[in-house]
């Protein structure tokens, strides 16, 4: 597993407000954001198989479909992959032209369903979608791999992402005059910079933190390899 850490910061200074004793308050602060990696082995697959039948009739359409559909997921269980891992979408049924001397000529009825199949045992990829790409009647597509414990390796990554961006604010105190930090404020979408307010003395890092949460894509594949992407932002008070 493979780690890499990205840091961009920034610095803001937060401005002043008056206390009730009639003086200005003052407190800076850095926000830092961090961006986190973590690239793993993917564990998981999934792939997508199209199934078509074409008749005159609708009811040997329909019962052509029906009869290819009972007969894969015979042979997809007996791969050791549950019911629960094999999705039906839907069932459509169109009519079907083609297009013959100047004119559209009817060929019959279409039926067409999409199953999604998922392999939790990547180990058993190779055999099971081999054998199946082998079969003529059905076509195969969208190949991705996953990761079975997706949600342990983003914690992992924003972990990380913390960790590092605690390691640049302190190799930031070393060029100021301050030398202490606390964190104010983390979150995973952009946040902005703290204002002194009166009752900004008596609070604590523990207590002011404030967490925002953000959905969006993080998890990509590149070379073989499941990558999830964590970012954050965090504000520390310096002094």
């Amino acid at each position: 597993m493979k780690y890499w850490i990205g840091i961009v910061s920034l610095l803001f200074v937060a401005s002043c407000q008056m206390g009730s004793s009639g003086e200005a308050e003052k407190f800076k602060t850095i926000m830092l954001k961090s961006d986190g990696m973590v690239e793993t082995l993917p564990d998981m697959a999934s792939f997508q198989i199209n199934l078509n039948c074409l008749d005159k009739s609708i009811g040997a359409s329909k019962k052509c479909l029906v009869d290819k559909s009972t007969e894969l997921n015979t042979k997809l269980q007996s791969f050791g992959i549950g019911k629960n891992d094999i999705l039906t979408t839907s069932v459509d049924l169109n009519k079907s032209y083609t297009w013959k001397n100047n004119s559209n000529v009817f060929e019959g009825y279409n039926a067409s369903t999409s199953i999604y199949v998922t392999i939790k045992n990547i180990d058993k990829l190779d055999e099971i979608y081999t054998e199946l790409l082998e079969n003529r009647n059905l076509d195969l597509c969208c190949l991705t791999y996953s990761h079975s414990k997706i949600d342990s390796l983003k914690n992992e990554a924003y972990l990380i992402a913390l960790r590092k961006s605690g390691e640049l604010a302190d190799k930031l105190l070393n060029e100021l005059p301050e030398s202490k930090k606390e964190i104010r404020k983390i979150g995973n979408v952009e946040i902005s910079a703290s204002i002194p307010d009166i009752e900004s003395k008596n609070l604590r890092a523990d207590k002011n933190e404030e967490i925002y949460a953000s959905p969006g894509k993080s998890i990509s594949i590149s070379k073989g390899t499941v990558v999830v992407n964590a970012s954050i932002f965090v504000e520390y008070q310096i002094y």
